[in-house]
Parts: C-alpha cells; sequence; structure tokens
C-alpha cells in the first residue's frame, strides 16, 4: 500500500456511525473549503450569488459582498430566470428582503422580476415543448418562489410535473436537474394541505425523481459524479419520506465527499458552493429561516515566522473553525488552503500533539530551537491540542530558541 493510501486511511478510516455528518476530526476541511470560497469572493467586483448563498448558509457572512450583490441587480432584465432565482435566494440568506432592496436607482422587488421571468418560462414550454432556459433553472425558479410564499410556485409546480411526466422515459433530468427539481417540488409540497390533488401529484412526483437520483448513486457513495453530488445531497436530505429508510447510503457519501475534498476536487468555487450547505447541514429551503446575527465559527489570524535560520520568512493567513475547537484545527485549516506555507508535522507527547516543523523548519534538541505559539506577543500555556483561541485571535509561530 502506498504511503498516501497509508495516509488517507488514518485520516478517514472507515465509517461505520450512522450519523449522516462530518466527523469532528474532518472539519477542518470544511472550514478550508469555506474559507478558499470566502477569499474568492473578496477578490471578485461581482460576487457569484450562489458562493454566497453557501457562505451564508455556513454561516459567514460578508457585508460588503452584500452590497456588491445589490449593486448587480441592475442587469436583473438581462439575467436568465435562474440568475434572478439565485439572487432572491442569496439576497434572503443575507436577511435582505427580495421584494424591496435599496439600490441606488431606488427600491427593487427582484421576486416580481422572478415571477415575470418564471411565466415566460411557461408560456415558452406550452408555445414550443421546452422551457425558455432549462429545466434546472425552472426548478431553481420554483424554489426561490416557494421560499417567498409567492403564489406563483404552486403554478409552475403544476407546469414542471407535467414536463416530468412527459419526458421520464427519456431519461431528460440529470442528476443535477433532477436534485433541484426534488428541492423545488419539497418546498411546494411542505406549504400543501394534506390530501389535496395537487399534494398527491407532487408526492408521487418526488418518488420517481428521489428513485431517479437514487439510480445514480455509486458503491463508493457518489452520486451521479463528484460536482452532482453536492445537490443531490440537498435533495436527499429534504425528501427521505419519498424513498425507502436506508436507500441513500449518506456515511459513505459524506465519507467519499471528504477524500475528494483532500485530494482538491472542489477548487471551482461553483463546485465548492453547492457541496458546502451539505456538509454544515443546511439546504437551500434554510436561507429563509437563518439567524442571521449567529456565526457557527470563529475567525483565527495565524502567522509562521522564522528569523533564526535562513532563508528567513514571515507568513500571516485567516483561517475560520468551529467554535470551541482546538488550536490544532486552525493550523489544519491553514494547511488546507495554503500547504506550500503552512504545512506543519506533529510528534505525540504526554502532553498531547507538539508541532515540531512549520514551512519544512524544523526544531532540534542539538541547537536548542523549538516553535513557540503566542497569543499576540503573550506565549500559550497549553499545547496546540488543548488550546482554544477565541474569535479574531492572533496565533504567532515563532522558531525559537531556550
Amino acid at each position: 500500500m502506498s504511503l498516501s493510501a497509508v495516509v488517507l486511511l488514518c485520516m478517514f478510516g472507515t465509517v461505520t456511525s450512522e450519523a449522516c455528518a462530518v466527523p469532528s476530526a474532518q472539519q477542518w476541511l470544511v472550514t478550508g473549503l469555506q474559507t478558499q470560497l470566502e477569499n474568492g469572493v473578496k477578490q471578485q467586483s461581482s460576487p457569484s450569488p450562489s458562493v454566497v448563498m453557501a457562505l451564508n448558509l455556513a454561516g459567514g457572512r460578508d457585508s460588503t459582498a452584500t452590497k456588491r450583490l445589490i449593486q448587480d441587480i441592475k442587469g436583473i432584465k438581462d439575467m436568465t430566470s435562474g440568475k434572478v432565482a439565485l439572487y432572491v435566494l442569496s439576497l434572503q440568506s443575507f436577511c435582505v428582503d427580495p421584494k424591496d432592496v435599496p439600490t441606488a436607482g431606488g427600491r427593487v422587488n427582484v421576486v416580481s422580476a422572478l415571477e415575470e421571468k418564471t411565466n415566460e418560462e411557461i408560456k415558452h414550454y406550452y408555445d414550443t415543448g421546452t422551457p425558455k432556459t432549462t429545466n434546472y433553472q425552472l426548478a431553481l425558479d420554483i424554489l426561490a418562489l416557494c421560499v417567498e410564499k409567492s403564489p406563483d410556485a404552486k403554478n409552475a409546480a403544476a407546469t414542471l410535473i407535467k414536463i416530468i411526466k412527459g419526458c421520464q422515459s427519456k431519461g431528460c433530468f440529470d442528476v443535477d436537474t433532477a436534485a433541484m427539481v426534488a428541492l423545488a417540488l419539497s418546498c411546494v409540497h411542505d406549504g400543501m394541505s394534506k390530501g389535496s390533488k395537487m399534494e398527491g401529484a407532487i408526492t408521487e412526483t418526488l418518488r420517481v425523481i428521489t428513485a431517479q437520483i437514487l439510480d445514480s448513486q455509486q458503491e463508493s457513495g457518489i452520486i451521479g459524479n463528484i460536482y452532482s453530488t453536492g445537490l443531490a445531497m440537498q435533495a436527499l436530505s429534504v425528501t427521505t419520506e419519498f424513498y425507502p429508510a436506508g436507500a441513500w447510503k449518506c456515511t459513505k457519501t459524506i465519507d467519499e465527499v471528504l477524500r475528494k475534498m483532500y485530494e482538491g476536487a472542489f477548487t471551482n468555487p461553483e463546485a465548492g458552493s453547492q457541496i458546502l450547505p451539505s456538509l454544515v447541514g443546511k439546504t437551500y429551503l434554510d436561507v429563509a429561516t437563518l439567524n442571521c446575527f449567529s456565526d457557527p465559527n470563529i475567525t483565527v489570524h495565524y502567522t509562521v515566522i522564522n528569523q533564526l535560520i535562513g532563508p528567513y520568512f514571515n507568513y500571516s493567513i485567516t483561517v475560520k473553525v468551529p467554535k470551541g475547537s482546538v488550536l490544532l484545527a486552525a493550523l489544519e485549516a491553514a494547511q488546507h488552503v495554503n500547504p506550500t506555507i503552512f504545512s506543519f508535522q506533529t510528534e505525540s507527547t504526554s502532553w498531547g500533539p507538539m508541532v515540531i516543523s512549520i514551512h519544512g523548519v524544523n526544531g532540534s534538541s542539538d541547537d536548542k530551537t523549538y516553535w513557540q505559539f503566542l497569543s499576540g506577543e503573550k506565549p500559550l500555556d497549553q499545547g496546540v491540542g488543548s488550546y482554544k483561541p477565541t474569535d479574531n485571535e492572533h496565533i504567532v509561530a515563532k522558531f525559537s530558541t531556550y
């Protein structure tokens, strides 16, 4: 067995728990992905609404991203319906009312614009047999309208059900589209009275759609391919009543997604934005129920300094880790974001893990050198496996002598 295979086996092991959640030992991978997406958004003049929404679902909110997102609304007339739907969901995740968005040119009702574009999709279907854009975008429109409790969501859902019935045998729904359909119809279903004719039609359609998603489940746990798995996870997590218990091997899916994350599969922001919500236990249906004033993570500023032996260096990074995490999790998150600079090694001791090397620079008993950890300028009185940093704390790892 190769060394890399041994490392992966040691990191992830075999998933035996029935709980469908990221194991605490691999949580740093999720926070690393979140940090990666946040850094990307900060560099974009026009942030992606899907990336912004995913970050908000994960608890990280950037007010400057909100302002830039609102600036882009001036081009709403030229957007596809699906793009407008993403803006509705993203604004809602920021706790900005999409029906009344303050812009430089006046207040804009983005939901009304979405209703108009969705009606265009439906009219095009009845005129030509296909939506104006795609089935995926129509499903996304319905999801956003449903989250906003628009009465148009129900009528659009009825059209989507007709489309599904008309193309079941043609295989015209890939995993991504089927997952978005499941999310949209699940939302509409939850708001309907039991026993109605429409409720029965949605129930039957959801059984068909979830069966199709599950048919794409591979032995590894991946659903479709690695990039369709994120939406499929969201869909299956909210439709459990429509497929047999145990049909989705959720823990296998989580395990394989984490393996792929470790290998760098989600460097593309859009791909990362679809997988992040499921990894933090959220779906697009949660955007309207977020607590906009609570962040489950803390920010840690981390600096590594070597002024003892050449080549000298002084590098800094900002990462997020879940509240209550030990310092080791912040080091792992930094290493995941930039392994070239923030790689490190530890050694087990009776006091817990001890960092013996950072950026390829090793401590030495012969030279009496070691890596000292400080909070600002104050040395820590606990090891990296015990010390729990606070929000916005500045941790310094300094190559020192004793």
